[in-house]
């Protein structure tokens, strides 16, 4: 029987992508941003006769702000009813708590959206919740906020103990992951265990490595088999135009080495990423320094190294991609993700491998 969920918050899809992975059927994914809902919209579409890559089939697609939906016209669109609910998951926008914002918090009409993300789960009353932030969110106000919003996740509006919530601090690179990304995720299950940690699978230290974790995926795996661009058969493959000055400045860095004008680095080919830079809300997305061309990677590349198939085209042009792209969740971290609450929530015995993610999500290329 399926597991239905619910997506809050999805952007393109990265969450989406890595649930349906692991083995949930997504029935409705909301954002209010128009470009990410054409963006799930326009891969639904494409993928509608695709037997291999059947994501989001199930799902309807709302453009709407969170604050104006109600949990009735969510259940309606969703086609489902309250005890049909297996897992909603989603993760608020992060700018509010981002280290590299202002850290405003709860001063942030942003971050308010963590109480919508709560008033969802207790009226659908979902049998598990997943949701995820960025790391900025366990220290921000001493973490108290993150200590408040813990506590109320576990309750139902009368104050009574429903839900047994665990979290953890994790970096997406342990995942296999071909970019370090550090993210918290709060695990919810209804009347049930906690939810332990997923195993870490690659490396990220020669310790590690001496454990028998598989090395880190890097940039040279995830990039470095596509074409120059700009392409005409890829999507989104198409990069920035630079002035001579700046592929001077680009061309004599080293790897590793940050840009003081445009405060990015150079991709090392032989480890994962720098986190993607995501920009404003006006824009001033960038990628990373590609490790051998004196540019920026383009959006497709950006998005292989968030481990979206590059059959996963994103709508808008110029700075849109980008911030979808450095805004969603890796699908390969959501899949473990998925994978491993299903196993120890739902008695799943069957989850998928780190590879047979890959091969779900057309990432064949990683398998090594």
């Amino acid at each position: 029987m399926p597991l239905y969920a619910i997506s809050l918050f999805s952007g393109a899809g990265g969450f989406d992508l890595g649930m349906e992975a692991a083995g949930f059927t997504t029935r409705l994914c909301t954002d209010i941003d128009y470009h990410s809902c054409q963006t799930l919209q326009n891969n639904k579409n494409a993928l509608a006769n695709d037997p291999q890559h059947p994501f989001l089939s199930h799902a309807f697609i709302k453009q709407k702000n969170i604050k104006e939906y109600s949990t009735e016209e969510i259940l309606h669109d969703a086609g489902l009813e309250k005890g049909d609910v297996a897992l909603v998951y989603g993760g608020p926008p992060c700018q509010s708590f981002s280290v590299f914002g202002q850290r405003k918090g709860m001063d942030d009409p942003r971050g308010t959206l963590l109480w919508d993300y709560l008033r969802v789960i207790r009226e659908i009353e979902p049998t598990c919740f997943v949701f995820e932030n960025v790391a900025g969110l366990l220290s921000i106000d001493d973490g108290k906020i993150f200590q408040q919003f813990l506590q109320e996740l576990s309750k139902d509006e009368a104050g009574n103990s429903t839900y047994t919530t665990s979290y953890y601090l994790l970096d997406t690179a342990s995942f296999g992951v071909p970019q370090y990304r550090s993210r918290v995720i709060i695990y919810g299950v209804k009347n049930g265990q906690a939810v332990p940690m997923p195993k870490k699978t690659h490396a990220l230290n020669e310790a590690e490595l001496s454990e028998g974790l598989l090395p880190a995926v890097t940039v040279g795996d995830a990039i470095l088999s596509l074409p120059d661009p700009p392409s005409t058969t890829i999507a989104n493959h198409v990069g920035r135009a630079h002035g001579q000055t700046v592929i001077d400045r680009y061309a004599a860095l080293s790897f590793g080495e940050r840009d003081s004008k445009t405060r990015i680095n150079k991709l090392n080919p032989d480890r994962p990423s720098f986190t993607i830079v995501v920009g404003s809300d006006k824009g001033g997305g960038k990628g990373h320094v590609h490790p051998y061309s004196p540019r920026e990677v383009t959006p497709r590349e950006s998005a292989r190294l968030q481990t979206f198939p590059d059959f996963w085209a994103f709508s808008g042009t110029s700075r849109h991609p980008i911030r979808q792209v450095g805004n969603a969740v890796p699908p390969v971290f959501a899949a473990v993700i998925g994978a491993n609450l299903l196993r120890e929530a739902f008695g799943v015995e069957n989850v998928p491998n780190y590879n047979e993610i890959l091969q779900r999500l057309g990432l064949d290329y990683l398998i090594k």
